[in-house]
């Protein structure tokens, strides 16, 4: 008896865990119009026009798909001042849907919103190049 008990249940938590949505694989180049990401494991880049970030490692991903990330952004444009230009805290939210990845990003520091912006996996990359 204690044998099919034990049969049970690890069929059941086998069931389970096949059962549980997997999260999407956000991983690798994504592109759009406005705005490009490379994204791994230790971090990620992002470039849009008179504009970049970076996202720290510890992104995360729901199996919904909801994307969470913390970084820095950076304004773009004009002569690059002798002392660079300082880095602004930024919230990265967003979503992954199959091939697609819509990303928000918020300057902790300004209050301001960036995007969303709309990326497809393997798209062109957008350089920061302001005109």
């Amino acid at each position: 008896m204690q044998n099919h008990y034990l049969q049970f249940t690890v069929l059941l938590v086998l069931a389970v865990a096949c059962s549980a949505p997997t999260a999407p694989e956000p991983e690798g180049i994504w592109g759009g119009t406005d705005a490009s990401l490379i994204l791994s494991r230790s971090g990620g880049t992002l470039g849009y026009p008179c504009g970049a970030g970076s996202i720290d490692p510890s992104w995360s991903i729901e199996s919904s798909g909801r994307f969470t990330a913390t970084g820095q952004h950076y304004f773009g444009g004009g002569p690059v001042p002798i002392t660079g230009r300082p880095p602004h805290p930024a919230r990265y939210t967003g979503r992954v849907e199959g091939d697609g990845f819509t990303l928000t990003v918020t300057l902790l520091d300004l209050s301001q919103v960036l995007g969303p912006f709309h990326m497809t996996r393997g798209g062109p990359v957008v350089s920061e190049l302001c005109l």
